[in-house]
């Protein structure tokens, strides 16, 4: 790795961060088109779900790894709780990208598709049409500008929380200071 000093003395995490995201974002797209298909098809989706969380985390994990041992350096655990944060909000922009592109340019009527499937389940579980259209109240249009924003800050919440976590447990595993 180029060895890039940032004005502490210590090598630039950027790198480490941007890859971590990249790859982890691109992985957690997958999961998340693999669950929506499957949504769509009447599978049930919560062993995805798990899967799907248990990769978002993993984004903190591989930017204190890289960093940590690409450079071969020792930091406080606080250090870590902040790649794993700057990672979770580039796994969250990368996530967020790549579904818009698939759902604008791909596949346009996935999330039409989405909404029928949930509607589906609903009546298959013996709610009334009442019950349906209130359940339908809460969940936004997610073509609609408020739709996406609420999708991307709820998300960015979700993984910035999630690898803050990884970010400190990696962190006391792959950059032990010295005591």
């Amino acid at each position: 790795m180029a060895k890039e000093i940032t004005h502490h003395g210590m090598p630039s995490y950027w790198n480490a961060v941007i890859t971590a995201g990249l790859i982890t974002g691109t992985v957690l797209t997958v999961i998340q088109l693999i669950t929506s298909y499957m949504t769509i098809a009447g599978s049930s989706v919560t062993g995805m779900t798990i899967i799907g969380c248990l990769i978002a985390s993993i984004a903190g994990i591989i930017s204190n790894w890289m960093y940590a041992r690409g450079y071969n350096l020792t930091y406080p655990i606080g250090k870590g709780a902040l790649l794993g944060v700057f990672s979770g909000i580039v796994t969250s922009i990368v996530t967020f990208c790549l579904s818009l592109f698939w759902t604008k340019f791909i596949d346009t009527g996935m999330n039409e598709a989405i909404i029928e499937a949930t509607i589906k389940s609903f009546e298959d579980q013996g709610l009334t049409q009442e019950e349906i259209d209130m359940a339908q109240s809460f969940i936004p249009d997610p073509n609609s500008l408020v739709g996406l924003i609420i999708s991307f800050v709820s998300a960015l919440a979700m993984y910035i929380f999630i690898n803050l976590i990884s970010g400190i447990i990696s962190a006391k595993i792959f950059a032990k200071e010295e005591e």
